[in-house]
């Protein structure tokens, strides 16, 4: 399983280097730290237990807290959605629930699968924060498949939903390979159309 979590992680960062090159910044820096999310997993075996790998983790658990429902608004940005004050309210409740659950609650224990090394929560939870946030990105994706054409969103926050969903640990880090790259073709796909309607 290492091979396959450096594989993600390279995967993250040539996403990264796209949404770069998009100039989508909040983005890029989301993707960043889902690659150092996958990197650190995929090195902790290399790195062996103890407090440098718990201290190379708790990154990982800070960026999906405060990180992940900041793709609300991106989506709705990208979308050419109005960021209406409800989309505000519910990801800074959503941050600050992530905020709780994922920093001041955080009790790192150290686990072991298919050769991998990692620091996980002790007793984990249903990630709300994630979940309201793919939930959120379904409907902004279900409405721009009837709006627009474009089904991309749609298909990859499904993907993402079923993977989390599915209880194995390595699929979930697949599905939000495919999330953001569906963000990003999503993205990609709307900037050709403006640019045709132009």
């Amino acid at each position: 399983m290492t091979l396959v979590f450096w594989l993600m992680a390279a995967g993250m960062l040539a996403a990264s280097a796209y949404a770069a090159w998009l100039r989508i910044w909040p983005l890029t820096i989301i993707i960043l730290a889902l690659c150092w999310d996958n990197a650190i997993i995929a090195a902790g075996a290399l790195v062996g237990a103890g407090d440098l790998l718990v201290g190379l983790s708790v990154p990982r658990y800070v960026a999906h807290g405060l990180l992940t429902p900041l793709l609300i608004p991106i989506v709705f940005w990208i979308a050419r959605l109005r960021l209406r004050a409800w989309v505000w309210v519910l990801t800074a409740l959503l941050v600050a629930l992530g905020a709780y659950t994922e920093i001041f609650n955080l009790d790192l224990v150290l686990k072991e699968y298919g050769g991998t090394l990692r620091y996980a929560h002790a007793a984990a939870s249903p990630p709300i924060p994630s979940i309201v946030t793919v939930l959120v990105l379904i409907g902004v994706g279900v409405l721009l498949w009837r709006r627009a054409g474009v089904p991309w969103l749609c298909l990859g926050a499904l993907a993402m939903f079923g993977s989390a969903g599915s209880g194995v640990f390595w699929l979930g880090n697949a599905g939000e390979l495919v999330l953001i790259g569906s963000i990003l073709a999503t993205a990609t796909v709307l900037r050709s159309k403006a640019a045709l309607a132009r």
